[in-house]
Order: structure tokens, then C-alpha cells, then sequence
């Protein structure tokens, strides 16, 4: 009886059976532990990735520029054209010390344009062919209107220079005469051939992927002239003169890519 009214003043129930169990049910006790059940924030918290900031001085490099395309040499068709120069003859002059001046009759001198296809042979070696048209503006009583002619030829082109030689055909249009000079009434005649030759060199400026510019310039042989002044020895002689042009040459058919 004793035992039971010290049970139930330390507020233990009658029947449990820890209660005699002495100090052995307060360390069974402390042994069991609540599970620990992580909070919705402290998980996000865990496993959001790592957020990196750039440096504020930091700058991203410069994209690297696209690669031109590649120029092939040596196309296998070119067409070019452009404005010419030439040819030239000096004409008839006479000078009087009396008057103390001098006079030119039945000049010539070219100013026009010309047209030329290429076409490759091997490599930097071309045929071409060429057709020239010019007026006559020469001021000092010229001769002939114009003249026109047609040539083919063979050159030899790098990507910088090239070189060339080629036969003309040419003829003229417009009055063959001219007055003898100081005005003496008497009428002389200019009669030009057919033949020619053509040796010029040139430099050349590609500035586009299919375009290049040309300066190029030579010396022309011919055509042969044959001058005629009353009471005057016929003057036989081949006209030593130029062509010089800037021409455009585009690609017609660029080279087979390797």
C-alpha cells in the first residue's frame, strides 16, 4: 500500500509497466528521437545551382570576321571594255620664217572605245579578240572622221601585270583630203592601209571577286600611209603610233574549283 500511494503522488499511472522499470525507462526514452523532416525552403535552398556574375570590366572578344572567298585565277572566259586612246598621225607641216609660224594639215589622232573577249589557252596564256571604234579629234585639219578596226592576239596574264601582242585589221571612214598648209588652194591626199600590229603591256587592279581593272598601253606598227601633195615626191612611210585604254574585265566563266 505504501509502494502505490508513492506511484500514484509522483503521477504515474497504476498498470504501466515502465513505472518500475526505474532509471533504465528514462534513457529508452531519451534514445527515441522525432524524425527530422526538412522544410520546403531550406531544400530549394540546397539545390539551386550557384549563380556567377561576369566582372564588371569584362568585355566579350570581337567576333572573328567571315573569310573572303578565294579569288581562282586564271578564268577560262573574259570580257572587258572601256575607253582608248590613239591612234595618232602628225600630219603634213610646213613653217615660214618670214611669218615666223608654222602649220599642220591632215592630223589624226583617236579618241574612242574598244571591246575585247579572252578566252584561256593554259594556264596565264589567252587569246583574245578585239574590236576598236574612234573618232577623229584632232583640231588642226584632220583627216579621215575615224577609224575602226578588229584584232586577235595572244597574252600572257599574272594576277598584277600582263603583256600582249596582236594583229589588227583596220580602216577608216570620213574624207581622205586635207588642204596644204598657208592656204595655197591645193588639196593633198592621206590613203591608209589595212595592217597593223599591236605590242602593249599593262597593270591590272582585281577589286572585285569577279572584276579587275586594267591600264594598259603599246606601241602600234601600222597601218601603212600614203600621202600625196601636188608637185611633191608620194610620202610612203608606217605610221609609228600608240593605243593606250582602261578597260573593266569581269569573269565570264570563272575557273573550276580544286
Amino acid at each position: 500500500m505504501i509502494a502505490v500511494g508513492m506511484l500514484l503522488a509522483a503521477g504515474t499511472p497504476v498498470g504501466e509497466p515502465r513505472a518500475f522499470e526505474g532509471e533504465r525507462a528514462v534513457e529508452s526514452d531519451a534514445a527515441v528521437e522525432e524524425p527530422v523532416v526538412a522544410s520546403p525552403a531550406a531544400a530549394k535552398t540546397e539545390t539551386a545551382p550557384a549563380k556567377y556574375t561576369l566582372p564588371p570590366n569584362f568585355t566579350f572578344p570581337p567576333a572573328a570576321p567571315s573569310a573572303k572567298p578565294k579569288r581562282l585565277p586564271y578564268p577560262r572566259l573574259v570580257i572587258a571594255g572601256g575607253p582608248v586612246i590613239g591612234p595618232h598621225s602628225f600630219g603634213n607641216e610646213e613653217c615660214r620664217s618670214e611669218e615666223s609660224r608654222c602649220e599642220t594639215h591632215g592630223t589624226f589622232f583617236g579618241v574612242g572605245a574598244n571591246l575585247e573577249l579572252r578566252a584561256r589557252l593554259y594556264k596565264p596564256l589567252y587569246a583574245h579578240a578585239r574590236a576598236i571604234v574612234v573618232a577623229n579629234a584632232s583640231p588642226r585639219d584632220p583627216v579621215y572622221k575615224g577609224l575602226w578596226g578588229a584584232g586577235i592576239g595572244v597574252g600572257a596574264y599574272a594576277r598584277r601585270i600582263f603583256g600582249r601582242a596582236e594583229y589588227l585589221f583596220v580602216d577608216t571612214f570620213g574624207d581622205d583630203q586635207f588642204a596644204r598648209p598657208f592656204g595655197t588652194g591645193e588639196v593633198g591626199r592621206d590613203t591608209w592601209a589595212h595592217h597593223a600590229g599591236l605590242f602593249s603591256v599593262g597593270a591590272r587592279l582585281p577589286f572585285l571577286r569577279r572584276m579587275t581593272g586594267e591600264l594598259w598601253g603599246g606601241l602600234m606598227v601600222g597601218p601603212r600611209s600614203t600621202r600625196t601633195i601636188p608637185d611633191e615626191p608620194v610620202d610612203r612611210r608606217t605610221l609609228l603610233t600608240f593605243l593606250v585604254g582602261f578597260n573593266i574585265a569581269y569573269d565570264l566563266i570563272p575557273a573550276r574549283a580544286r
